[in-house]
């Protein structure tokens, strides 16, 4: 078993999405697309995605899983 601590945790966290956010926006630069609105929601969307990892991680922890749930309309459910 992997353990890590909090502190850790929120270290890896902040210091990865604030990565990833930077290499995405390079590929903005290098493209020469300079839509603001956009970047703006792509830095939030990635942000908002490693705070709820970092909640997942945390809810583990405390022995909680991950449930998924799949909505199948009648004609996806027939077709199996």
């Amino acid at each position: 078993m992997i353990q890590f601590d909090e502190k850790y945790i929120n270290e890896l966290i902040d210091k990865t999405s604030k990565a990833l956010v930077g290499k995405t926006m390079k590929r903005f630069e290098i493209s020469g697309n300079n839509d603001k609105v956009l970047k703006k929601n792509i830095k939030e969307l990635i942000y908002e995605q490693f705070r709820d990892l970092k909640l997942h991680m945390e809810a583990h922890s405390k022995g909680i899983e991950i449930v998924s749930v799949c909505f199948k309309s009648k004609e996806e459910r027939d077709e199996e």
